[in-house]
C-alpha cells in the first residue's frame, strides 16, 4: 500500500517536474497537456503559476492564439455557410412543389405579382409596403393564407411625413387592420416636402414585415416558377 503511495508520488513529481520544464521552454498549456498527457488547467496553473515567460515565448503564444482563433472562426463560417446553403436548398425544393398546387387558388397569382410589383427584393425579408389599406389588407391574406405566417407573427411600421405627426395615424391603420399595439413599430417620420396637406385622405404608407427569411425565399422561387411557365 505505501509502496503504491510513492510510487504515485514519485509519478505526480515527475509530471510536475516536465510540465514545469516545457512552460520554462515557452509552451502552451495545451502543448504541454498534448506531451504529458491530460492535466488539468487547474493543477497546471498551480504549477506553472511562478513561472515568468520572455517576451519572444510570450508572442509566440500570441501568434499561436491569433492563428488558431482565426482558424476557428474560419471552420465557423464556412460550416454556417454550408447549413445556410442546405436550408436554403430545403425551402426552394418545398416552395417548387408548392407551386403547381397553388395555381389552383385565385389568390396565389395575384398576391404574387403584387409583391413582385411592390414588394422588396434587395434584402432577404419579405417586407410590402403601401398607402392603399385595400392592398395592405390583401397582402396580410396573402401571406397568411398562401404563406401559412400567423397574423399575430407580422410585424408593421408606418411611414409618414412630419406634417401628419399630429393625426395619430397609427390608430387608422390599427382599427382598419385590426393591428395590435405590440404588432406596430416604432413609426418614421419624413422631413416635410411642403407646408400643406396636398391629399387630406392620407394616413401614410404602411409596411408589412415577416420574421425570417423563408416565406422571401420561397417568394422568390414561385416567381422563378411562374418566369420559366411564362417563357414555355
Amino acid at each position: 500500500m505505501l509502496r503504491n503511495m510513492n510510487s504515485k508520488t514519485l509519478k505526480y513529481s515527475e509530471l510536475k517536474h516536465q510540465a514545469i520544464e516545457l512552460r520554462q521552454a515557452g509552451k502552451m498549456y495545451s502543448e504541454i497537456q498534448e506531451e504529458i498527457g491530460h492535466i488539468p488547467k487547474g493543477t497546471l496553473s498551480g504549477w506553472l503559476k511562478n513561472i515568468e515567460l520572455s517576451k519572444e515565448q510570450q508572442e509566440r503564444i500570441k501568434e499561436i492564439r491569433t492563428k488558431n482563433g482565426s482558424l476557428g472562426r474560419h471552420i465557423g463560417a464556412q460550416r454556417n455557410h454550408e447549413k445556410r446553403i442546405q436550408r436554403l436548398a430545403s425551402i426552394k425544393g418545398i416552395a417548387e412543389t408548392e407551386y403547381p398546387l397553388h395555381l389552383n387558388d385565385p389568390l396565389f397569382l395575384a398576391g404574387l405579382t403584387l409583391y413582385l410589383a411592390e414588394g422588396t427584393k434587395k434584402t432577404e425579408t419579405f417586407m410590402f409596403m403601401n398607402s392603399d389599406p385595400m392592398l395592405i389588407k390583401f397582402m396580410i391574406q396573402w401571406i397568411t393564407s398562401v404563406g401559412g405566417i400567423r397574423f399575430e407573427d407580422l410585424r408593421f411600421r408606418l411611414y409618414i411625413h412630419e406634417l401628419y405627426a399630429h393625426e395619430n395615424c397609427e390608430e387608422f391603420w390599427q382599427s382598419k387592420l385590426g393591428i395590435l399595439d405590440f404588432q406596430m413599430q416604432k413609426t418614421i417620420y419624413k422631413p416635410n416636402g411642403r407646408k400643406y396637406k396636398k391629399n387630406s385622405t392620407y394616413k401614410g404608407c404602411l409596411r408589412i414585415e415577416v420574421k425570417g427569411s423563408e416565406l422571401y425565399w420561397k417568394t422568390m422561387t414561385w416567381r422563378d416558377c411562374l418566369y420559366r411557365s411564362l417563357q414555355g
